[in-house]
């Protein structure tokens, strides 16, 4: 898989030396089915289909990816650079 970029930073406090590689586990991608609200698709921070298929494992492991872990602030996050532009905040 991919390995965090070497300029990532964290992006709730900013610090960059407190990062470490992180398996992450997001929620499932959104399928719509009768009954279901649809405005459970935008209940979860992140998605299976919110990222690149580069970045993605094989099925069934989809949902684990390859993210950061900050040391500092305690945040695990998905890079940017992983993400469809669509979800890409900065």
């Amino acid at each position: 898989m991919h390995p965090h970029p070497s300029d990532e930073s964290c992006p709730r406090c900013g610090s960059a030396a407190a990062l470490a590689p992180k398996l992450l586990l997001i929620d499932e991608a959104w399928v719509a089915m009768p009954g279901k609200d649809p405005r459970m698709a935008y209940a979860a921070d992140l998605r299976v289909d919110d990222v690149l298929p580069s970045h993605l494992r094989e099925a069934p492991l989809q949902q684990f990816v390859e993210g950061c872990y900050c040391r500092s602030c305690g945040t695990g996050f998905v890079s940017e650079q992983a993400l469809k532009a669509e979800r890409r905040r900065y």
